[in-house]
């Protein structure tokens, strides 16, 4: 089957009845887990669609990373806590609940398997062994910690933060390489009361030539904080931007993640007030070659099969709106979706 992005459609929904913020596919194939806006995760089956819950975190859980092994994933939540599980069984192999001081927002696992990264609101990076062991803890970043990527080689890992700088350490000893300036990314103006923006999502090509990162600029507030959506392309080698790449759909918001395809080509997905897109871009091109309109997406992955594409993303259900119900227990704002598609021509019906 040939990839063309541009006849890509959709294959299937999940639907959660909570905001679903981090998903993947498992390196099996057979599996998505996401998680979200409630305390467990979610794992699917792709072949039945089956639901079966993973609990133990005691708050919302901000990001999901899958082991190469094919049978663990990681997580993180927002009192700082990282968990292990065993995906094929929901059975959890150990935790760390405090394994940051407040939110953890991101984690992200080496593509040789031997490395487990964190980062959050204490602003510092903290790596760790497969099984659990902290490996280093490297200060440095002035804001949220949003983002992280493993070098192909597995030899580095990058940090991005809230204020626009991306940090690249050696592993495992955590020696700074270097920094990258994606300030374009990040607005302070005198009259806000916060930062707003930051290298929001990060993707290496598969060479570990590209680093492409995304995010938002010239925001114009920070009370809802809009802005225009933006991706930069560095070179991952110098740190020297290369280009600059803009969804085509109107959004006022951040490109929130990026994967890059066996093609060379590019796939992220924003959010906006008023709407957003899954966008597809050629590297030498600004706007996108194609781009299918949607609310707000926080998560794009591929399949192991380099077909299938999903994102996960926000759906208005008619509760959205503020002040109806008595406890925070009760308030399920909006749904959370898996929309998979298939990145190639959809056959004929016979």
């Amino acid at each position: 089957m040939k990839i063309d992005v541009t006849k890509a459609w959709s294959e299937k929904k999940l639907q959660h009845e909570r905001q679903l913020v981090a998903c993947q596919f498992s390196p099996c194939g057979e599996f998505v887990v996401a998680a979200g806006m409630d305390s467990s995760l979610h794992r699917w089956t792709l072949a039945t669609d089956e639901h079966a819950p993973l609990a133990g975190h005691a708050t919302w859980i901000g990001d999901v990373a899958f082991h190469p092994d094919k049978s663990r994933v990681y997580s993180v939540d927002y009192r700082g806590g990282l968990f292990c599980w065993d995906y094929r069984t929901a059975k959890l192999l150990w935790k760390k609940e405090s394994a940051h001081d407040g939110w953890a927002r991101k984690v992200a696992v080496s593509p040789n398997g031997k490395f487990v990264a964190t980062g959050g609101n204490d602003r510092v990076l903290r790596v760790w062994s497969d099984g659990g062991e902290l490996v280093g803890e490297w200060p440095g970043h002035d804001g949220y910690i949003f983002s992280i990527a493993f070098h192909p080689d597995s030899k580095t890992v990058v940090s991005g933060d809230q204020v626009g700088v991306a940090r690249q350490w050696e592993l495992p000893g955590g020696k700074e390489v270097r920094q990258f300036d994606l300030s374009v990314l990040h607005t302070r103006k005198d009259n806000f009361l916060a930062h707003v923006g930051g290298v929001r999502s990060m993707a290496f090509d598969a060479t570990g030539s590209t680093l492409a990162c995304g995010g938002m600029t010239n925001a114009k507030s920070n009370s809802f904080c809009p802005g225009d959506p933006l991706v930069v392309l560095l070179d991952a080698a110098t740190g020297e931007s290369k280009t600059q790449l803009k969804p085509s759909q109107k959004a006022d918001g951040p490109i929130n993640s990026l994967r890059f395809l066996p093609t060379g080509q590019l796939a992220g997905v924003g959010e906006g007030a008023s709407g957003a897109s899954l966008a597809f871009w050629k590297l030498d091109q600004q706007t996108p070659i194609h781009t299918i309109k949607m609310g707000s997406g926080y998560e794009v992955d591929l399949h192991p099969d380099e077909l299938r594409l999903l994102v996960c993303r926000f759906e208005a259900n008619g509760r959205g709106g503020n002040g109806r119900h008595a406890t925070p227990e009760t308030y399920i704002s909006n749904d959370g979706v898996i929309e998979i598609y298939n990145l190639y021509e959809k056959p004929a019906q016979t």
